[in-house]
């Protein structure tokens, strides 16, 4: 199954894809890019010799030509693109990485092709929601009270949050939210929900 989130972008020739299916991820004839996400923040600019990039959590590019894919399950796949096509790339974002600055080392090699990161977009898709993500005290001393909800004693932390507080940070604000909870919708994969290996295949490419 194929979901298209593109109209979310209100971005001109940018394409944002998902299939629940991994062997049906050929979303586009141009020359797609993948990587072996490790939770790090290891991020690349594409070089063609590469197709597959190892121990990393983030890709980048101005190569109109090429397809950016990532591989997520409950995780934040999270799209940049330039409002005027300077650059574009997407990261995988779970706790590890919002906790280990991906973001803002994301800003540090956006700032190679991107004077100013308020012309960046960025988009966040299908990931898991506060309330279906239960985590252990130590994830209060990680990000703060601020994204993390009591209820019956129980703690639920909001990646997308503390995603959307990091981004603003450093000076991207406007992010748009797909508001799809990976654990809630079943056409989803969620590692949470079942302790899937599958993933969901999300691109972005120019049309």
């Amino acid at each position: 199954m194929i979901f298209d989130f593109s109209d979310k972008i209100n971005k001109s020739g940018i394409k944002i894809l998902f299939s629940n299916d991994e062997a049906n991820d050929h979303f586009t004839k141009k020359t797609s890019f993948s990587m072996e996400q490790t939770h790090s923040t290891n991020l690349k600019i594409i070089k063609k010799e590469t197709i597959i990039y190892k121990n990393t959590d983030g890709i980048f590019t101005n190569n109109k030509n090429y397809s950016l894919k990532v591989r997520t399950a409950d995780c934040l796949p999270i799209f940049f693109i330039h409002k005027n096509d300077k650059i574009f790339g997407v990261v995988h974002a779970g706790w590890k990485g919002l906790k280990n600055d991906i973001i803002s080392d994301s800003a540090k090699l956006l700032k190679n092709y991107v004077e100013d990161l308020s012309e960046m977009i960025v988009f966040i898709g299908p990931s898991i929601s506060q309330k279906n993500y239960e985590v252990k005290n130590e994830f209060i001393d990680y990000f703060g009270n601020e994204f993390i909800e009591n209820v019956d004693n129980k703690l639920f932390c909001n990646l997308k949050d503390i995603a959307k507080s990091q981004l603003n940070k450093i000076g991207i604000t406007k992010v748009i939210d797909s508001n799809q909870c990976t654990y809630e919708n079943e056409n989803y994969h969620s590692f949470r929900r079942n302790n899937t290996s599958e993933r969901m295949i999300g691109a972005i490419y120019y049309e």
